[in-house]
This record gives structure tokens, sequence and C-alpha cells, in this order.
């Protein structure tokens, strides 16, 4: 009973850039974070980190093979990786802790002279030999973590009801639902990238 209560049912789209993301978020902040602790609370944190990105990375993409496949109403395109995803809430908590700590180590002022911190040297030093800045490493987490964890809105709602009804058949939207899945769409591509909604969306 306890699990199923951490357990959150949530729509995601599972892009190939949120893939991208989740690579460049796996290979260049977590893995090396995990592999060069400073305390043992920064150990902790940044294995059970790693560990559950990938939990996580596991579940969309067995929701994915999974199915059900989504279709456009004139049932010629399909809207690859839109799904119902389980997850357990303590997962999506553990990388919301992380979070915290590395957006408040990125924005700390330490006073002249002062060792930095464990997080603040791993960002420092691990992160920045990969080439990337550790700004840029933090913001592709945050929206990753904003892509599972979609705050939930009437087109989330409506899309929702849909797979749910549909169960393990495959859907083929309304055009009401094509609507909705069009707002979705610009909104997951603003979040995933910061830039004009992309064409692969407007099918």
């Amino acid at each position: 009973m306890e699990e199923q209560q951490r357990t959150s049912v949530r729509l995601v789209v599972v892009d190939p850039e949120l893939d991208a993301q989740c690579d460049r978020v796996e290979e260049h902040l977590l893995v090396p974070l995990a592999a060069s602790p400073r305390t043992p609370r920064d150990d902790t944190l940044f294995a059970e980190g790693l560990a559950a990105f990938r939990r996580i990375r596991s579940t969309l993409a067995e929701a994915v093979a999974r199915g059900p496949r989504v279709w456009t109403p004139n049932g010629r395109w399909e809207h690859a990786g839109l799904r119902i995803v389980r997850l357990p809430g303590t997962e999506t908590d553990v990388l919301y802790a992380l979070l915290r700590d590395l957006s408040g180590a990125l924005v700390a002022h330490p006073d002249p002279g002062d060792e930095p911190s464990g997080v603040v040297a791993a960002l420092r030093e691990d992160v920045s030999a990969s080439g990337e800045s550790a700004v840029g490493l933090v913001g592709a987490l945050a929206r990753v973590l904003s892509m599972v964890d979609l705050t939930p809105d009437a087109d989330t709602a409506t899309l929702f009801a849909a797979l749910e009804a549909a169960g393990d058949e495959d859907v083929r939207l309304s055009y009401a639902q094509e609507e909705a899945w069009q707002r979705l769409a610009h909104r997951v591509t603003v979040l995933l990238t910061e830039s004009a909604p992309l064409h692969r969306f407007l099918y």
C-alpha cells in the first residue's frame, strides 16, 4: 500500500531530444559526480542520484516499448513517445534533492580564501573536465525533471484520459485531442530546447 501511494502516474513525451538531454546529464554530470565524492553525504547523494536517474530512464524506455502507439486523427502519423508512465515518487525526490544542492552550489558566494564545499568542488573540477559548463548541465537536469514531472493542465488531462481509456490498444486521437497534443508539443519543446517549436512536432 505504501509503495502504491508513492508511485505517481504521469504523462510523458519521450522525445529524441529528451533522450539526448538524458545522455548529456548522465555522462557529463551524474557519472563524474558519483565517481568523485567529496564528503560522505556527497557520496550518498551523488550515487543515489545516478541510480535513480538510470532507473527512471529504464522505466521510460519500457513505457515506450510497451505502447500503446498514438496516431493523428487521419491515422497517417504517429506521435511516438507519448506515454503514461508509472514512476516511484522516491526516484524523482532524490533527483530534486540533488538539483537543489547543485543549484545552491552554483549561486553560492563563499568568502575569499574558503575551501569550496564538496558539491562546489565537484562541479568545478569534475564537471568542467567534460568541456561542458556546470550551469548548462544543471540546467539540463532541471529540464529533464520538468519533462518527467510535467505540471498537469487541461491538455495533459485530455491526452491522459485518451491513453488510459485505450488500455493496450493503439490510440487514434480525435481532432480536439490532436489540438491538445499540439499545445503540449509546443510546451515540451520549449522546456527541452528553450527555443521555438521544432517542426517534428507539427505533424
